[in-house]
């Protein structure tokens, strides 16, 4: 079972949120996100334990406990859903029949056919 633990402060060592977990042992996987830009620790985690009845005991005894002066919202992982692409160029008929024109792509090509990608300042 997948856990999610939010409301953790950056400041809490890994080490130590993993501690939390010893008891429901074997840990398959511990994933703490961190920041892109800062490289930090970011505000939760993931715990995936062997077992749906582990899981449960878990998410009853941890759920609201304090660590660094704060409580651990922990519950069941939801799966992501998945994202709608992003459309770039508008290019459907109501586009047309509006009065605005459909965008056009008319970047250059390099030698191999590829569009040119502009990189910003």
């Amino acid at each position: 079972m997948k856990l999610f633990i939010g409301n953790v402060s950056y400041d809490t060592p890994d080490s130590e949120l993993r501690a939390l977990f010893e008891d429901y042992e074997p840990v398959l996987e511990f994933v703490r996100p961190t920041d892109r830009e800062t490289g930090r620790p970011r505000g939760f985690a993931f715990v995936t334990l062997k077992d749906d009845e582990q899981g449960l005991g878990a998410i009853e005894k941890l759920d609201g406990h304090e660590i660094d002066g704060r409580k651990l919202r922990v519950n069941e992982a939801e799966e992501r859903s998945p994202r709608a692409p992003q459309q770039r160029y508008r290019s459907t008929e109501e586009d047309i029949t509006s009065g605005d024109a459909p965008r056009v792509d008319d970047r250059p090509t390099d030698k191999k056919g590829n569009k040119v990608v502009y990189k910003s300042i």
